[in-house]
């Protein structure tokens, strides 16, 4: 006998499923997100189901629809910079989608009615509700993981402008909360740069400053008016050349927030993995 399948149902139902595997698989991989892109990632995850409904496909197009349709309630999903950061939180959406099956499959122990399956997908005959209380129940298990024994920090970049007297630098910033450096003169809050990534941005004079600083330790200004501020990094505390900036101009939730009275602290390191050129405090955005 033929199952009937409720395509709005189908529907709502991943979606549901969906949206609380993408909050899960962010605490776990350490992603951010937010609730609008948790929706738009829910109804990926929805639409994803109805793959059940389209005619037998090749093995190849299966595999690949399956895993395309993955990738996009992923990238959907999520805030994410880095290929890592991507596959990372791949990994741990695919983890809890097997993890979910299995708590279903446990659930529906004495068997299942008019189950189908097509294009890799399984679709049961049983109450909606059993599905949502399986999806709680496994939401419910990560948080208990979570505070049992914490979860990965999220790291979270901001769009930067620094503008500078002559010139501005643009980028993208880490949000940093063990970064908190002050002029110790003025007391002034300092922001800090990486050299090598911003040089193309900086004017001639001021890259001839710090060019002979952090090459023969130098320290001639040539009109720059340039201070060195006690800065803490993994090297130990080293005295790191800074400017005033005029202002430092971020972009966070959609805003725009503008500081002024500001240090730009340079260092000759790359920072990380080159996906950001700025580390500003926590308490800025």
């Amino acid at each position: 006998m033929r199952g009937v399948v409720y395509v709005d149902i189908l529907f709502f139902v991943n979606a549901v499923i969906g949206y609380f595997l993408l909050r899960a698989a962010a605490k776990l991989a350490g992603c951010r997100t937010s609730g609008g892109r948790l929706l738009i990632g829910a109804a990926a995850a929805g639409l994803s189901s109805l793959l059940l409904l389209l005619p037998p496909l090749p093995a190849w197009l299966m595999w690949g629809a399956k895993l395309g349709s993955g990738v996009l309630v992923v990238f959907a999903g999520f805030e994410v910079h880095t290929m890592r950061e991507f596959l990372k939180a791949c990994f741990w959406y695919i983890l809890l989608n097997i993890t979910f099956s299995g708590v279903v499959f446990a659930a529906i122990y004495a068997g299942a009615e008019h189950m189908r399956t097509n294009n890799l997908a399984v679709y049961f005959h049983v109450s909606p509700l059993l599905l949502i209380a399986c999806i709680t129940g496994t939401y419910l298990a990560v948080r208990l993981f979570e505070y049992a024994f914490g979860c990965p920090m999220q790291t979270r970049t901001v769009p930067f402008t620094a503008q500078m007297e002559e010139g501005s630098v643009r980028g993208m910033a880490l949000v940093d909360t063990g970064f908190s450096v002050r002029d110790p003169i003025t007391g002034a809050p300092a922001f800090l740069l990486s050299f090598p990534a911003v040089r193309d941005a900086l004017p001639p004079a001021l890259v001839y400053t710090l060019s002979l600083y952090f090459t023969e330790g130098a320290i001639e200004t040539g009109g720059v008016t340039m201070r060195l501020i006690p800065t803490k990094t993994a090297a130990g505390t080293r005295a790191l050349p800074a400017v005033r900036v005029r202002e430092l101009c971020l972009e966070t939730d959609g805003a725009r927030r503008t500081y002024t009275g500001l240090c730009a602290v340079f260092t000759q390191e790359a920072l990380a993995d080159g996906t950001f050129c700025a580390i500003i405090p926590a308490e800025m955005p």
